[in-house]
């Protein structure tokens, strides 16, 4: 599933490692209507600080 994402973030031109670090940081501040937001393709939309590869 881990591999899934990364390819995901890779697809969306997003740093796999940023990525995951923002999430980690921020999963507990969402609930489960909304927690489809840290998704790869959505997180990029939602950051401004998205890291481009």
């Amino acid at each position: 599933m881990i591999y899934s994402l990364f390819a995901t973030c890779r697809l969306h031109h997003i740093n796999p490692y940023n990525w995951l670090k923002d999430v980690l940081q921020r999963m507990h501040l969402y609930t489960t209507n909304n927690i489809a937001d840290l998704l790869p393709h959505n997180w990029s939309r939602h950051n401004d600080s998205a890291s481009v590869m």
